[in-house]
């Protein structure tokens, strides 16, 4: 079952909720929308409320493809910073497998020796 959906629009300074069956409301702050909305839902026995209640917030196109795009982008920058540790895991292992230094290693990779220290103790798992 779906939650109830409240659909956010700006609208005066402030958010116009719009919610299936009921009258659209208005609240000054974003974080105000689901405490109110959730509340008239309620006192109107929508079904499903007791499960919670899904905010969505709408900007129109052109914002909405831009929270998007941004949002996304947070994303992948997070994932592609995940392959890069693991690549120095794999890769400080690869140079201690050679029988180098900790200071050594820190020097060719750029790091201070207590983050090789870090990398070697931490598995150098694949990915």
């Amino acid at each position: 079952m779906d939650l109830p959906q409240i659909v956010a629009h700006r609208a005066d300074g402030g958010w116009m909720l719009e919610m299936d069956g009921l009258a659209p409301a208005y609240v000054r702050r974003l974080s105000e929308a689901t405490e109110r909305g959730r509340a008239l839902m309620k006192a109107a026995d929508v079904p499903g409320i007791d499960q919670g209640v899904q905010l969505k917030v709408d900007l129109g196109d052109e914002l909405n493809r831009r929270v998007k795009a941004s949002t996304q982008a947070t994303v992948d920058a997070h994932r592609a910073q995940l392959q890069a540790a693991a690549e120095l895991r794999r890769t400080a292992s690869a140079l201690k497998s050679q029988n180098m230094t900790g200071r050594d290693i820190a020097h060719i990779l750029g790091v201070s020796p207590q983050r090789v220290s870090q990398l070697l103790a931490q598995p150098a798992t694949g990915g």
